[in-house]
């Protein structure tokens, strides 16, 4: 780096990009100096971590600094911070899409995969793409594998239902 000073991006994709380009370059340090970098990162995580905490416990008092929270929680890099340091739990998106993700390789085996169509619980509706769109055995592919995985993953789902292109 030459040492100028440059404005951080303020998107989440941005920051996460730029993250991942610092660590990219810590990751090329040696040992040592890699050590002591994951061993400052930790620090600060914990620092930031309990502070959230305290923080987030205090407005817990009170219905409107709730509502606030909520409010500020909603806003994708205080969304992403707050799940980072598990303070805030997955939403429903997230779980249903990690439970999805957990069946892809299966359907990639045959030449398919499977997208998120829309979430209005108790149901969920996918959509298979590629050959498992027209598999005669996608109802089966539901039941075996994506009912199971999604209902796993999030109890509240009871219905999962398969849309048509």
């Amino acid at each position: 780096m030459d040492g100028s000073v440059l404005t951080p991006p303020s998107d989440l994709a941005g920051l996460a990009e730029e993250l991942g380009r610092l660590e990219a370059l810590v990751e090329a340090w040696e040992p040592e100096m890699r050590g002591m970098a994951h061993a400052y990162r930790r620090a600060i995580d914990a620092l930031h971590a309990e502070a959230l905490r305290r923080l987030v416990r205090a407005l817990q008092g009170s219905d409107a600094a709730r509502a606030a929270l909520r409010d500020a929680a909603s806003d994708e890099i205080v969304y992403a911070v707050l799940r980072h340091h598990g303070i805030v739990k997955p939403s429903l998106a997230e779980r249903v899409e990690t439970a999805l993700e957990s069946v892809r390789p299966v359907l990639a085996g045959h030449g398919g995969d499977v997208e998120l169509v829309r979430i209005e619980p108790p149901r969920v509706a996918i959509r298979f793409i590629g050959t498992c769109e027209t598999c005669p055995a996608s109802t089966l592919t539901i039941d075996a594998a994506v009912r199971g995985a999604v209902q796993a993953a999030c109890p509240e789902i009871t219905d999962i239902v398969q849309v048509r292109a």
